[in-house]
């Protein structure tokens, strides 16, 4: 599909009443819907110009569409295109929850720039922000820890909100005080608007010096131990706050973007969670915004204008989920703005193990076999060694793989690996065959 018109700035994928599928861009100029292959722009009368680091917040309430930003105030688009809601707030955030409109991280002409107070709109009405006991329009302040409103996010009833160092969960009441906010965490906060996800049970999000889950009870660190202080030390502080994490729902994986320290401000790393196994992985993409997306149904004989034929159809597996109609996929917005599914083969990609060997003796790695689900098209594999554990590895040998495995031929105290692949390929496990060489 066709690109949009600036750089985009926020997403959303979402289902009105009727069942029909809306998919909205947030970009720096305006606000776009997804018709067909191209974007409609929905911006109407509206002058739109974000701020440099500005992004929208973006919820779709009932059939209504609901988007906000600090510069383009409070914005609702039924279909058509977006006007301002009279008397609303501008907000960094938004949430639906139990038939409520929340803003936090507030604009407006009575408390003036409040980045700790939250709103909640009228019962049921999305335009009604005008306070009221019967009609439970409401607003407060999170005063108990210092800093700004950087995120929130619906957890079931609830609605948890994040300060850079602290986390509140918020429960609906109902008259006169509607919702309760109450701090559960004073030390562990989220970076961004963006960086927190939702799995229904539990949040994902990226902390200052970690990434953590969240049940609704306790903040708990899950890269601790594991790669916490790899994180730690590749992360640019000064840009964390653009960090986003995403649930993948297909696949049940956590995703977690966030500048490294040579990014330069953009989103250049990215890691992978997988909580029913524990395990981790790496999959740098250059991201914009991310979406759920659901795309249309395609095959190779229905006439789609993506196919004409097998060998000229795209680089995507025949079981993809792709070819299901309706079936929701995580997509992206590239660096050129364009639209991007995470579903198509692997491009070429690369691991490097730890080091394998002994301080007391030296040994001869004439081997190295992989222990393989998938094969890869190709591999290279690389040997380096070192005869001190405090010292930089030197190359060593050079190896394709042949008969299930590299055939190395290298000597040291320790043994070193990065195997560069082509394609797809399931990776199980890994072995060096090691034979004593002597003792120096």
């Amino acid at each position: 599909m066709a690109a949009t018109a600036d750089d985009v700035r926020g997403a959303l994928a979402a289902v009105d009443l009727a069942g029909n599928r809306i998919a909205i861009a947030g970009t720096t100029g305006g606000l776009y819907r997804l018709n067909g292959n191209s974007w409609a722009d929905l911006s109407g009368a509206l002058t739109i110009a974000l701020g440099s680091d500005e992004r929208w917040a973006l919820a779709q309430f009932a059939n209504s569409t609901m988007a906000s930003s600090p510069s383009a105030g409070m914005l609702i688009s039924n279909g058509a295109d977006f006007s301002a809601v009279s008397g609303a707030p501008a907000a960094k955030l938004l949430v639906v929850v139990k038939g409520f409109v929340m803003a936090f991280n507030t604009t407006d002409s009575v408390y003036g720039v409040s980045p700790d107070r939250w709103w909640c709109s009228a019962y049921l009405a999305a335009t009604d922000w005008t306070p009221n006991v019967a009609t439970m329009c409401t607003t407060g302040r999170l005063v108990e820890s210092g800093g700004e409103i950087t995120a929130a996010e619906r957890l079931g009833d609830d609605v948890i909100v994040y300060k850079r160092r602290s986390t509140y969960v918020g429960r609906y009441t109902g008259p006169a005080e509607v919702w309760n906010f109450t701090q559960v965490d004073s030390d562990v906060g989220c970076v961004g608007q963006e960086a927190v996800c939702d799995t229904g049970k539990l949040h994902y999000f990226i902390g200052d010096d970690d990434l953590y889950a969240f049940d609704g009870v306790q903040v708990k660190p899950i890269g601790r131990g594991v790669l916490r202080d790899w994180f730690v030390g590749v992360r640019d502080p000064k840009h964390m706050h653009k960090s986003m994490a995403f649930w993948d729902k297909q696949n049940q994986l956590a995703w977690f973007f966030f500048p490294s320290i040579k990014g330069g401000g953009e989103l250049d790393y990215a890691l992978v969670f997988h909580p029913a196994t524990g395990k981790w992985g790496r999959a740098d993409t250059y991201i914009r915004a991310l979406v759920r997306y659901a795309s249309p149904a395609a095959t190779y004989d229905s006439g789609s204008p993506l196919i004409a034929n097998y060998d000229g159809g795209p680089a995507i597996s025949y079981d993809s989920p792709f070819w299901v109609e309706s079936q929701e996929l995580m997509a992206g917005f590239d660096a050129q703005n364009r639209l991007a599914t995470f579903s198509g083969q692997a491009a070429d990609s690369s691991f490097t193990t730890g080091d394998y060997g002994d301080e007391d003796q030296h040994t001869m790695c004439h081997r190295l076999v992989l222990r393989l689900k998938t094969a890869p098209a190709e591999a290279l594999c690389t040997g380096y060694i070192k005869d001190d554990g405090g010292r930089a590895v030197k190359v060593a040998s050079l190896a394709i793989r042949d008969d299930g495995a590299f055939d190395m031929r290298q000597r040291g105290r320790w043994h070193r690996f990065k195997v560069d692949a082509k394609g797809d390929y399931l990776l199980i496990g890994i072995r060096p065959h090691l034979k004593n060489a002597g003792y120096r």
